[in-house]
């Protein structure tokens, strides 16, 4: 019956002993949340507890929290504060720094994140492989990441597609024919001058072995302005001008195969380069309290000629920062070297990480 006794109480002091070192949020409605406070952002605040791995509250209905170590707080002012945080009353919290806390009380409605993430990314890829009757093999990869400073940020990224399949020509030798092969490349650079107006400076790199385009580069900078920048929904518009560089291969892919009924068909193609406007547009949501992510991102450079990109889809987090991610890409040039298509489509099943 002793041994009983001490093991219950044992357990009983271990427990008081971690609720004392956890982090702990106090809602409006007087319940209590323990475990750790991993960040803020836009009007979510997540925390790891005991019962399960993250669980998001929302900003509006904490009364205030505390933490046992200390955290990054990023106010709206854009000041930065680190410290361990107290439950103060009349929606607000106290900064321990030093050991000592302020004596200024800290509203809620005055903290734009915590924990501020200064880096944040993806990697996905996906592919099909058929053997046997059929002989076809199709990958694809893309990567995106994000560099945030106080007021500052710098994205770059890219993706490549490679598809080809096997079959016989007339004399009965396999032969491979490719079905895809391209690339694209950019980098992004923005100071902002307001919490919503920005400057930027960009460079566009895009390839594609069968629209003859062995090198498409656009550069330019402009302006930008970021309607929503949240944690849940993020929204903005750029426009600026551009010199764009269309470089393409000396001839068509193989244009040999036409000559018996096109003689023109191995002629030289001639490059281009020109001035254009370009706009762009980002926008991602989570949805159904942070379990699908919709995105879409829109970049389109005028001049003589037109070309568009887009980005549309979902991604929906499976296990520790893997993702599923269903994509539609969409690419228009409106003067196509001859004999190509002005439309690629691209539909994407991929398996990613995100952080």
């Amino acid at each position: 019956m002793e041994k009983k006794l001490s093991v219950l109480l044992f357990t009983l002091l271990v427990s008081l002993a971690l609720a004392a070192r956890a982090d702990e949020i106090l809602l409006k409605n007087g319940d209590r949340i323990t475990g750790t406070i991993i960040n803020k952002t836009g009007n979510t605040l997540e925390i790891k507890t005991e019962y399960s791995d993250k669980i998001s509250v929302k900003w509006s209905a904490i009364e205030s929290f505390s933490t046992t170590q200390p955290v990054l707080l990023t106010l709206k002012n854009k000041e930065e504060m680190t410290g361990m945080t107290e439950v103060s009353p009349d929606n607000t919290l106290k900064i321990k720094k030093e050991g000592v806390y302020q004596s200024e009380p800290i509203p809620l409605s005055e903290i734009a994140e915590i924990n501020k993430k200064f880096f944040s990314g993806q990697v996905n890829a996906g592919g099909a492989l058929f053997s046997g009757n059929t002989q076809r093999q199709s990958y694809n990869l893309n990567t995106d990441l994000v560099v945030r400073g106080r007021d500052d940020r710098v994205s770059f990224g890219g993706q490549f597609n490679y598809a080809d399949s096997k079959s016989r020509d007339s004399n009965g030798q396999k032969e491979t024919i490719l079905n895809a092969r391209n690339f694209q490349l950019y980098g992004d650079y923005a100071h902002f001058f307001t919490d919503v107006w920005y400057g930027y400076a960009h460079g566009l790199f895009t390839n594609d072995r069968l629209q003859d385009i062995k090198l498409r580069s656009a550069f330019g900078i402009g302006a930008g302005y970021q309607i929503f920048a949240t944690g849940d929904l993020n929204l903005s518009f750029e426009a600026g001008p551009d010199y764009v560089n269309v470089d393409f291969y000396d001839y068509p892919y193989q244009c040999e195969k036409k000559l018996t009924v096109d003689p023109a068909a191995c002629n030289r193609i001639k490059d281009r380069s020109n001035v254009a406007g370009r706009w762009s547009t980002r926008y991602d949501q989570w949805i159904w309290n942070r379990a699908v992510q919709l995105f879409h991102t829109h970049e389109g450079l005028a001049a003589s000629d037109l070309f568009v990109r887009t980005r549309t889809g979902f991604r929906v987090p499976l296990w520790y920062g893997f993702q599923f991610v269903n994509e539609i890409q969409v690419d228009y040039y409106s003067k196509p070297a001859p004999g190509k298509e002005k439309f690629d489509t691209r539909y994407l099943f991929n398996i990613g990480y995100g952080f």
